[in-house]
């Protein structure tokens, strides 16, 4: 008897047990993006929420727009979200956003607001993608992308596809800004986002009927932040010399010039499968050396110059035009971050990391230090597949009339 009064207040409380903490999808709206911006002294949040009908596979609604994006703001992030209520019928559900993306005018104010909220709301993951504007971050959410239903999701496959393919870019999670801007540089670099082509929104689906959109949105430039805040863009091209420099290069196309010295069109090209970048820093004459040492391996994909690939000899020649170039865009990175001042490249980790003491020394003025440091390159590349072909089709057709 003794035993069945313990059990039964066990049995009662297995039967009121439920989900104390449930959220319910009817009483949420989901956000896939945000966007930042910052305007007339106050901070002007847009959210790009998802429409579940609309993405639902049993919906008829084909011509309907599967997010709509609406704006708050305020003089804080935590007040601007607040307002949210006054407009909508749900609360605002940030666990699955995807991207984040900051307008420049918020970038040149500072991230610091955002990170810090960020780091205290409890239903915000370190895992979204960082991105910043030229122009307004409300317009890039309001962009509708072919071949994906919510935007958010496009943009975010967009940069693990070019992070595998072109390497230009790297995507930039929170977590990641913040390991490097309360790391030893306090700075970082982040992809940006325009909308290309005309002057046009695509923002309605019907437009996605056509088989071609009036504008598009594309991944251009990477945005230097030092300190929180935005002090320059750098160009594509730079951007991939950057890559290179902080061994971020993953797979890539390389063209290249026939000629020596890299002039003349770029018209044979080498994709680049596997590469790696070491810094080696040292102190010469009271400046700091930074070693560069690059290797990568690729197959030839296009060959335009002369000579037969057959012989040993001129494919040691085709990879050392290959090294020249590959040379040529790491240099290109340099000279741009050192203009800056931004040590988005990581020389002053490996500084850390190989001399503490001496960093301890130099720390408070790197960002000087950083733009008179020498930079000297070694490059080296093995072609591991010429293809079929042992020298270019023109000279194969040529063979072929005689």
């Amino acid at each position: 008897m003794n035993k069945w009064r313990l059990l039964l207040p066990l049995l009662a409380c297995l039967l009121m047990t439920g989900c104390w903490n449930r959220v319910e999808l009817n009483d949420i709206a989901v956000i896939s993006a945000t966007g930042i911006d910052w305007k007339d002294g106050n901070w002007v949040l847009s959210y790009q929420v998802v429409i579940p009908q609309a993405i639902s596979s049993q919906s008829a609604a084909g011509n309907s727009a599967a997010v709509n994006v609406f704006s708050t703001k305020g003089e804080s992030f935590r007040s601007a979200v607040s307002k949210a209520s006054q407009e909508t019928s749900r609360r605002l559900y940030f666990s699955h956003t995807q991207i984040v993306i900051i307008g420049q005018e918020a970038a040149r104010k500072g991230l610091g607001p955002f990170l810090d909220t960020y780091l205290r709301n409890h239903d915000s993951r370190e895992t979204v993608s960082v991105y910043l504007s030229k122009g307004s971050a409300r317009r890039m959410l309001e962009q509708l992308i072919p071949l994906e239903k919510i935007p958010g999701a496009a943009i975010q496959r967009m940069i693990t596809n070019e992070e595998m393919n072109s390497s230009t870019f790297r995507q930039m999670t929170v977590h990641q800004v913040l390991l490097d801007l309360l790391g030893t540089t306090h700075a970082t670099g982040l992809p940006g986002l325009t909308v290309s082509g005309a002057n046009e929104n695509v923002e309605r689906a019907e437009q996605l009927t056509h088989t071609s959109t009036p504008s598009k949105v594309r991944l251009s430039e990477l945005a230097l932040i030092a300190g929180d805040k935005l002090v320059g863009w750098i160009n594509n091209e730079e951007s991939q010399g950057v890559m290179w420099l902080s061994n971020h290069v993953k797979k890539t196309t390389i063209p290249f010039a026939c000629n020596e010295d890299g002039n003349g069109p770029k018209s044979s090209s080498i994709r680049i499968t596997h590469a790696k970048t070491e810094q080696h820093p040292r102190q010469s004459n009271g400046k700091w050396v930074m070693q560069i040492e690059a290797s990568a391996v690729g197959t030839l994909m296009e060959y335009n110059c002369e000579g037969d690939l057959s012989k040993p000899k001129q494919v040691e020649k085709v990879e050392k035009l290959i090294e020249g170039e590959i040379s040529s865009i790491m240099e290109q990175g340099w000279k741009a971050v050192r203009r800056q001042k931004a040590d988005v490249v990581g020389f002053g980790n490996t500084i850390h990391k190989k001399y503490p003491k001496e960093w301890s020394q130099i720390s408070d003025s790197w960002p000087e230090m950083f733009s008179d440091t020498e930079v000297k390159l070694s490059v080296k590349v093995k072609i591991n597949s010429t293809g079929m072909s042992g020298s270019g089709f023109k000279k194969e057709q040529k063979k072929g009339g005689k």
